[in-house]
């Protein structure tokens, strides 16, 4: 037991971190095999194997489990507790064990397999023993317990039989129970006992084991506690070798850190020294900074004097600038008023004297305006006169200027067709010789029979003999003619000299225009007439005329297009380069427009043009020649470049020499191998432009002085900006002496220069002044007259009229109003404003302030007495600080112009100027009021609330102020809000006299956020506050109140408000239930959750308004609650028309009149005797208010909108809670505990129709289904289409809507449901529709019903028969059965072939159904047709078909069979024709035996088609023990042909079956059909054809005596002992159809073979 205690258990984590050690690693690798690692021994010395710690899949099983044993397995009885440990310590031997532990010469503790295997073995079994004596003191422990418990049990039994012997026991079935306690405790101690004893013989078991165990775990302990202390040893040794390492290396950094601080002892040293040394550098840089500052300060200071003078010169012109303006104000003002007053004594005058002034005022202003529009005229028709003039002038020199062009444009032409061209050169050459030979010939000998030619002889040559008397005549004529030709060409120059020309045609024009003014001609015929003409003159006298060409035809023309086109294609063509297209200019000059700007006549200008190539590649271009009428003033020099480059650049020096003042607009033309491009080219003479400012809205010069105070003098300057190269010259001077006000005017204005000149790029500046003497508002027009004297285009003269206006005021001193407004002012609160005088004059003025009188604290005036600079204005501020009793102090402030207005004041104020005479006079005005509040209550008192809950208070607040008041209930608490009442509310209020009765109107919300808003002078306004307590206790709080009158100031007022929160007995999970917004006749539906607070059980009742005025029902309306339970309650909202309809008065129905009524009328006494007085009508306006009241009774409140056609409704539903059982609670002086449900309500307009509004589908089948229409049609048109969306029914509930939604507008919608039940039972459900506007609810319902089905034949077996087979398979049978529904509903069927008979190759398959699903309507039934059409011959089809009706309680099948064979007799194994499963058919392939070719096919290659025959010929009929019947089916086939034509006269189909002779054919018989008769050796007959089948029975008879006694001897042991038999029948078939080429019978041999028991 001891070494048990010490041995030592090894952990999993333990031995994995064993096995992870590297110095045991190299020592495994050895052993890695024992082991169970995987692996080998050389993969775990690899550095990634020494790595990776061992996973546990990497053990052997045995050691996996020991790792994975849990301490919680017990076994008991004969456990096997480990390995074998004798024949382990054979076979280990203590040297084997220590060379195993020191392999290598390492010292390890390490394991290999077998040694791991032995002391896991150890080590197992002392756990195991120890297990076992935890379990025996366990055991122990229990039996004691038991023991005890027994000993108890039996001293409380005697205690009560002793009780019970002296007859002190009251219930003598405690004896008998305690007597059974006292059975059951001994019970309990014989288990325990029994435990106890198993446990010890368990423990005694494997105390040899353990104790054995125990000292080997204790050898092993000693062995590892040696090498352990070896391994110490070692490690002591290695750690002292580490330390004397460690010392070496510690005395190594000891130096070097001394080294280290000499080093930085040494830096130190040096850091100080150029620390010196740098505070020296830093002292000098400093003292250059300090001088540099000290210059900038002192360049600061200029800078900031030169500032401040700047600054005071601005602001010395800005006053100039602002005096300025406000003179010219002032005038205009004054001016604006004079005017205004003249024109209103105008206007009383001509009102007196019974005139329109409007309409004399209009008829001045057009007479003014028809005055000005013929000076205008006037000075237009002149104007245009002289410009007219001017431009005939300009156009005639062009005109002539265009025909010398054009006539040098001709010569040059002429000459460049002479010198282009073989032909001309040609004619040339034929002219020289012609004029150079005698006789003008070019061919001098054409006949050739010349025998030589002299050159001087034939030709004309001018020798050194002319001139002194030697030339021949020839040379002589030929000189004439030269001279004569210059003397022809020197006289057509002398006739075109272009001074005559132009003084001609100058005084033509001058002739034909005064023509034209007088009436003569038309000013604008001339020129194209005089051009003709001239054109003509120039035809005659230059001799030449047109040259006539031919019209070329339609054919001609065609051809010269493509010509063109060919040409142009051969020019230009577009360039690619990389796949990349070329556009645009493939050439850019440089500058972009060729520009000569203000050139003069007789001067030549030079412009070098730089042209770049930025096309994509090469490109090339040529110059084209520019317009005929500008090419004689340019000159080009350029050299052709060949092909360039891209980027390549070449120049073009342009000369231009202008020899006409004549603008140029033209272009700079080249063509490039990608097309033609025009430069801009522009060329402008020198030109007069002006600008002149200021000018009035027409652009006509103005002079505007303003006002000007009498005795002062106004400058004003008309600034002329000529931008233009050209000097024009102008004069400035009245149109004429004027009268009266004008001529004064000229009188007291002056300006220079009178005369000058526009200099060419200058300003002009022409001073006017204006001194004015005399009072009023003048103006006047002068002439400002312009003209440069230039020729050509720049030619320009002009007249210009300048508008020169101004006026004089007197009165120095004046304010800019006559009252100042100060609008409304509040009590106790300071006002200021000022009062502006303004002084006229330059000089300064001294005011005083006269009225009013200062008043102490209210009125003061900041200045009394001061001057006025000149040209200057002084603001006198006024302060006013009114109290309440201002006016009652001061009555004469009263304004009494406004004795309507309460509080209006009007104080005069008086200024008078020391020069002045008259004073000053304005005031001030306004009105006085306070910014008091009232509040209605003073204190809100809330009372007692429950925990979420609220209390709502009315509070009235009313605006004393005449202004408005803008309000704000600052930093309410969370438990306290402000609402706004509802205007219905206050108008419903107003109405039935209810503002003075508190809480007659459960529900006031819904008047949006009262806690800021605005109070309008005298408002009185209505505010809801809610108190929501948010604990249980006392609320006194003051709500802030802040107030801002207009925008003036502002105040704080206190509302006091009281309550007290109170713990609710029932809470709810939403006090306010927001339903939501449906049409007429849907539903919605909410849910709240109730909870019961309190300890006791509480009742409660909810009072719910009546259904027709609220639309709302709640379940339930009574309840119990138990303490601390929750209930839900449900709310539904479903608004019929009748709710809709509430406030609208029904019409009432004429009764039809009684006898009574239509008897005649009563006499008059007896009428008025039973006259009843009627009772009034009710207008719908009183049975609105009436039902309005009904819904306030109700604790509802309802308004309605029009615009929208919505209805919303808001209800507090009381809740009565009460304890349960109590019915009369008492209150103790407090009111029962209600609580307050809101619930909010909205019935949107009806935007879609139903029809029906319920569908209903009734009963259907299940499985089967009907469809119903739900028609939606749009009532909301005005909002346009409504687009539908529907929500997903369930799947579940069987119902789907066949067709999608779609847009609804003014067609209906119609839906198709459907319901097809899958089930018997209730089907219900909410199709959910909705749209933009609304949303609709239709219920769906529906039942599903299980029909019943019955066939007929009932087993459902149908024989179809034989058919005799025909490769057309045209024979065919047919049976019928019969589905019958014997249910009150339609049946719907369908037929599903679950097993498929073998099909047909071609053609339908061998059995068709017709009809294959169908209806059976109820109670009735419906007959199938069975066809039977096999394409091959085969002994036997069969089908199995399902009848499918869903919701059958059992399947209903169908089973078909039929035959097909070549001949019309058959014959097939014995068979019944009853129902079948597929694990009766027949699994062979198949198409096994309906190939033409195989084994026993009977085809071969070149012989027809075969099926393989269907007849079985041999039959084999195996008899088995105890079987004496077997049987073979024999038929007749229906006759070929059928059903369309059988053939009926064929031979009887007959039979012949009999037993052959053989050894045991006595024990065989065979009968037709069975039990027909006694069994025979031969049976023969006839077979009916398309009958059924008859069956074939033979029998077998073995010998009745069968007993085993032989000689007295009885072999019972050797019963069963025989043989088999065999005999052979024959079958003869014959008659019938018999396929062609085959014999006229069937030979059937059938073999029988039983067990004979015989010895």
């Amino acid at each position: 037991m001891a070494g048990l205690a010490d041995a030592q258990q090894v952990g999993k984590e333990d031995f994995l971190d064993a096995l992870s050690n590297k110095d045991g690693a190299t020592t495994a690798a050895a052993d890695a095999d024992g082991l169970g690692l995987a692996g080998d021994a050389t993969a775990l010395q690899t550095d990634e194997d020494e790595d990776r710690p061992p996973q546990p899949e990497d053990l052997d099983e045995g050691f996996r489990e020991f790792l994975e044993a849990d301490d919680s397995a017990q076994e008991y009885g004969d456990v096997d507790l480990g390995l074998d440990f004798e024949e382990e310590e054979e076979q280990m031997s203590e040297v084997e064990t220590e060379e195993r532990k020191r392999v290598g010469g390492i010292v390890a503790s390490y394991q290999h397999s077998p040694e791991l295997h032995h002391t896991l073995g150890h080590q197992r079994t002392n756990k195991a023993f120890e297990r076992l004596q935890h379990e025996l003191t366990s055991k122990v422990r229990s039996a004691d317990d038991a023991k005890i418990a027994l000993e108890n049990e039996e001293q409380r039994l005697r205690q009560l039989r002793k009780q019970a012997e002296i007859g002190q026991l009251a219930d003598p079935a405690r004896l008998s129970y305690q007597e059974l306690e006292v059975g059951k405790a001994w019970d309990r101690l014989t288990v325990a006992e029994k435990a106890r004893d198993a446990a010890e013989l368990a423990l005694l078991r494997v105390s040899p084991e353990s104790a054995k165990a125990s000292g080997q775990a204790s050898e092993e302990h000693k062995g590892k506690k040696r090498i352990a202390q070896e391994r110490q040893a070692k490690e002591v040794k290695r750690a002292q070798t580490l330390i004397a390492k460690d010392e070496v290396a510690r005395q190594v950094i000891e130096d070097r850190q001394a080294a280290h601080e000499t080093e930085q002892m040494r830096r130190e040293s040096e850091a100080v020294k150029h620390q010196r040394k740098g505070k020296n550098r830093l002292r000098e840089a400093q003292d250059v900074q300090n001088e540099r500052r000290q210059l900038g300060e002192q360049v600061r200071e200029a800078r900031f004097d030169h500032d401040a003078q700047r600054m005071l010169t601005l602001k010395a012109s800005h006053d100039a600038i602002t005096r300025k303006i406000q003179s010219q104000n002032e005038r205009r003002d004054k001016k604006t008023a004079k005017i205004k007053e003249e024109r209103e004594t105008q206007k009383n005058k001509l009102l007196s004297e019974g005139q329109n002034p409007y309409e004399v005022w209009r008829r001045e202003e057009m007479v003014a305006h028809k005055e000005e529009m013929k000076i205008k005229t006037m000075a237009q028709a002149e104007m245009r006169s002289e410009k007219l003039m001017e431009q005939l002038i300009v156009e005639d020199r062009a005109y002539k200027k265009r025909l010398e062009a054009a006539k040098v444009k001709r010569e040059q032409a002429e000459d460049f067709q002479k010198e282009v061209g073989n032909y001309m050169k040609e004619k040339k050459i034929t002219t020289y010789i012609r004029k150079m030979t005698i006789g003008n010939v070019d061919v001098l000998d054409p006949t050739g029979t010349a025998l030589r030619i002299d050159p001087s002889k034939v030709t004309i040559q001018k020798t050194h003999a002319f001139g002194l008397g030697r030339a021949r005549a020839e040379e002589i004529e030929k000189v004439d003619r030269e001279v004569q030709k210059g003397t022809r060409r020197a006289e057509k120059w002398k006739s075109l000299r272009p001074e005559e020309s132009d003084e001609e045609e100058v005084v033509q024009k001058q002739t034909d225009f005064m023509r034209s003014a007088s009436g003569g001609m038309d000013p604008f015929a001339g020129p194209a007439t005089e051009m003709t003409s001239s054109h003509d003159d120039d035809e005659e006298d230059t001799g030449e005329k047109k040259l006539w060409v031919p019209k070329l035809t339609v054919l001609e023309e065609q051809y010269m297009a493509a010509a063109r086109e060919r040409q142009k294609q051969n020019i230009c063509s577009v360039q690619r380069c990389l796949g990349k297209e070329f556009k645009g200019d493939a050439f850019l000059a440089k500058p972009a427009v060729i520009a000569f700007n203000d050139f003069e006549v007789g001067q030549k200008y030079r412009q070098v043009i730089e042209v770049t190539n930025v096309s994509l590649t090469f490109n090339q271009f040529k110059l084209l020649p520019l317009d005929d009428k500008v090419k004689d003033f340019f000159e080009i020099q350029f050299v052709p470049p060949g092909r360039m480059s891209a980027g390549v650049t070449r120049y073009i020096t342009l000369w231009f020499i202008p020899k006409v003042s004549q603008d140029i607009v033209s272009t700079f033309p080249i063509l490039a191998k990608t097309g033609r491009i025009d430069f801009p080219l522009r060329c402008t003479t020198k030109k007069t432009i002006l600008t002149v400012t200021p000018q009035d809205a027409d652009a006509h010069p103005v002079i505007d002085f303003g006002p000007v105070l009498s005795g002062e003098s106004a400058q004003n300057a008309l600034i002329v900006k000529n931008s233009g190269a050209l000097p024009a010259n102008f004069s400035v001077e009245p149109y004429e002496e004027g009268e009266g006000e004008e001529r004064q005017f000229l009188e007291m204005i002056s300006w220079r220069p009178e005369k000058s000149s526009f200099k060419e790029h200058g300003s002009t500046k022409i001073s006017f002044s204006f001194t004015p003497t005399v009072l009023g508002s003048f103006s006047t027009t002068l002439r400002l007259s312009i003209a440069n004297g230039a020729p050509g285009d720049a030619n320009y003269e002009e007249e210009r009229r300048i508008l020169v206006r101004g006026s004089c005021l007197d009165v120095p001193i004046f304010v800019d109003q006559e009252e100042y407004d100060m609008q409304t002012c509040v009590y106790n609160h300071t006002f200021r404003e000022n009062v502006v005088v303004r002084n006229r004059v330059s000089v300064a003025m001294k005011i005083q302030v006269q009225k009013p009188v200062q008043i102490d604290g209210e009125l003061q005036l900041n200045t009394t007495l001061a001057y006025i600079q000149g040209n200057g204005n002084q603001a006198i501020q006024v302060k006013f600080s009114p109290k309440q009793d201002f006016l009652d102090r001061n009555p004469q402030y009263r304004d009494s112009s406004r004795p309507d207005v309460a509080g209006a004041f009007r104080i005069p104020m008086c200024i008078v100027g020391a020069d002045q005479v008259l004073p000053v006079n304005t005031a001030l005005i306004g009105t006085l009021t306070s910014n008091n509040l009232t509040f209605l209550p003073n204190v809100l008192n809330f009372g007692r609330a429950t925990l979420g809950s609220s209390v709502m208070s009315r509070l009235t607040i009313v605006n004393e102020s005449t202004l408005k008041q803008r309000f704000a209930f600052m930093r309410l608490p969370s438990y306290l809000s402000v609402q706004d009442v509802p205007s219905d509310v206050l108008q419903e209020e107003m109405e039935n006299r209810l503002d003075t009765v508190g809480g007659t109107i459960a529900v006031v919300d819904g008047g949006g956020d009262g806690t800021f808003g605005t109070l309008l002078p005298g408002e009185r306004r209505q505010l809801s506050v809610t108190y929501s307590p948010e604990a249980a206790t006392e609320m006194d709080y003051k709500i802030q109140f802040k107030v801002i009158t207009g925008s003036l100031c502002v105040r704080d007022f206190l509302v006091e408000c009281k309550g007290q929160g109170v713990s609710p007995t029932l809470s709810f999970s939403e006090t306010q239930v927001d339903m939501a917004s449906i049409p007429c006749d849907a539903s919605s539906k909410e849910s709240v959750v109730m909870t019961n607070n309190s300890k006791v059980a509480q009742t409660i009742n909810v009072l719910v308004p009546p259904f027709n005025v609220a639309g709302l029902r709640v379940s339930p309306i009574c309840c119990t609650l138990e303490p601390r339970e929750t209930k839900r309650l449900q709310i539904v909202f479903g608004p019929r028309q009748e709710y809709c309809d509430l406030l609208k008065m029904p019409e009432k129905e004429k009764p039809e009149p009684t006898e009574e009524e239509a008897a005649p009328p009563m006499p008059a006494g007896d009428a008025e005797e039973e006259s009843v007085e009627e009772e009034p009508q009710m207008t719908q306006e009183e049975f609105s208010r009436q039902q309005l009241t009904e819904v306030r009774e109700h604790g509802g409140r309802r308004w309605e909108e029009p615009e929208n056609g919505t209805i919303h409704a808001s209800w507090r539903l009381p809740i009565c809670v009460r304890p349960a059982g109590i019915h009369q609670p008492k209150t103790n002086g407090k009111p029962p505990l209600t609580c307050y449900l809101g619930i909010n309500t909205c019935v949107l307009p009806t935007a879609l129709k139903l029809d029906p509004q319920k569908l209903d589908f009734g009963e259907v089948t299940a499985g089967q289904r009907m469809i119903l229409p739900l028609t939606i049609t749009n009532m909301a048109q005005v909002d346009g289409a409504q687009d539908l969306q529907m929500e997903a029914l369930p799947e579940n509930q069987c119902f789907t809507v066949l067709n999608a939604a779609r847009p609804v507008a003014g067609k209906p919608f119609q839906f198709m449901v459907e319901f097809q039940p899958q089930l018997v039972q209730i089907y219900q459900t909410t199709l959910q529709l909705t749209t933009q506007n609304t949303r609709v609810q239709v219920p769906l319902r529906g039942r599903g019903v299980r029909p019943v089905l019955k066939i007929e034949p009932e087993d459902g077996v149908l024989h179809m028969g034989s058919v005799v087979y025909s490769k057309g398979a045209k024979d065919y049978t047919t049976e019928k059965f019969v589905i019958r529904n014997e249910s009150p509903f339609e049946l719907n069927y369908k037929l599903e072939t679950l097993i498929r008979a073998d099909p047909n190759h071609t053609g339908p398959p061998p059995f068709t159904l017709t009809p294959a699903s169908g209806t059976v309507e109820a109670n009735g039934s419906k007959t199938v047709t069975v066809t039977f059409r096999p394409h091959r011959p085969l002994g036997l089809f069969r089908e199995k078909i399902l009848v499918n009706v869903p919701n059958q309680k059992e399947p209903t099948f169908v089973y078909l069979y039929g035959h097909c064979f070549k001949y019309q007799a058959f014959a097939m194994y014995g068979m019944d024709f009853t129902p079948f499963g597929r694990k009766d058919m027949d699994q062979k392939a198949a198409f096994t035996d309906s190939l033409a070719v195989g084994t026993g096919s009977g085809f071969s290659a070149g012989t027809p088609f075969e099926h393989p025959p269907a007849q079985i010929k041999n039959f084999s009929l195996v008899f088995e023990q105890g079987e004496l019947m077997k049987t073979l089916l024999i038929g007749a086939g229906v006759p070929p042909g059928t059903p369309s034509a059988p053939q009926d006269k064929l031979p009887a189909v007959t039979y012949d079956f009999q037993i052959l002779p053989g050894e045991f054919s006595n024990y065989f018989t065979v009968e037709v059909p069975e039990g027909a008769g006694k069994p025979e050796k031969q049976a023969k007959g006839n077979l009916l054809p398309g009958k059924p089948s008859l069956k074939v029975a033979f029998r077998y008879s073995p010998p009745d005596e069968t007993s085993l006694a032989f000689g007295g001897v009885n072999l019972d042991l050797l019963q069963g002992i025989g043989q088999w038999i065999t005999c052979q029948a024959k079958g003869i078939l014959a008659g019938g159809s018999v396929p062609a080429n085959d014999p006229a019978s069937q030979e059937i041999i059938v073999e029988l073979r039983a067990y004979l028991q015989q010895i």
